[in-house]
């Protein structure tokens, strides 16, 4: 259906007005009756969602499925925001400080990057637990920081730093540079140990 939907529009703004009517649907979804608000919310997560992401409309993607799930599963939602707001408060500090620390050291290597963090989006720490049978406490990235560098060659550079600084978690290391995702999305993913032990 996807690749259908895909297909069928030869000009990539149908697809973005489509997506962007969908979310606005969405937002105003409590306006319906239950059931209408589940099969409207499943549809959204079986089909526009990932059009969304295929098409790398990110903020869409992750509002899109953030929505649905709140939508499908009120309490799970609910449990897991209160979850990671327990979690928050430490975890913030921690994060700004190795955002500082990474920047300089980047900075010192002569690597211009910026460097962001960032808190995942509900569904997709759900997932991960439905995925791995794990608890909130067993998923290791539910803060991620992200370090934007001008080209390949300093992307490598960055996470050849990066892992010299911090100890990589094994199985966590992913490279799309060398193997692009199929959306054209371009990074290196890892996992490491940072300060007081926290993945």
């Amino acid at each position: 259906f996807q690749k259908m939907v895909l297909a069928m529009a030869k000009d990539i703004r149908v697809i973005v007005v489509k997506l962007a009517d969908r979310l606005h649907n969405m937002r105003t979804l409590y306006h319906l009756d239950r059931k209408k608000q589940v099969r409207i919310a499943k549809e959204t997560l079986e089909i526009y969602s990932p059009i969304a992401h295929r098409i790398g409309m990110n903020n869409v993607y992750r509002e899109l499925e953030d929505l649905a799930f709140k939508t499908i599963y009120p309490t799970r939602h609910e449990r897991l925001i209160s979850a990671i707001k327990k979690n928050r408060g430490n975890q913030n500090k921690l994060l700004k400080k190795i955002q500082k620390d990474l920047q300089k050291k980047l900075l010192n290597e002569g690597i211009a990057a910026v460097v962001e963090g960032r808190e995942k989006h509900i569904y997709s720490i759900y997932r991960k637990m439905k995925e791995r049978s794990r608890s909130f406490e067993e998923i290791m990235d539910v803060y991620a920081l992200k370090v934007i560098v001008d080209s390949p060659e300093n992307c490598y550079r960055a996470i050849g730093l990066i892992h010299q600084t911090y100890k990589p978690i094994d199985g966590r290391f992913k490279d799309y540079i060398a193997i692009p995702k199929s959306n054209g999305y371009q990074s290196i993913h890892t996992g490491v140990v940072g300060l007081n032990g926290l993945p």
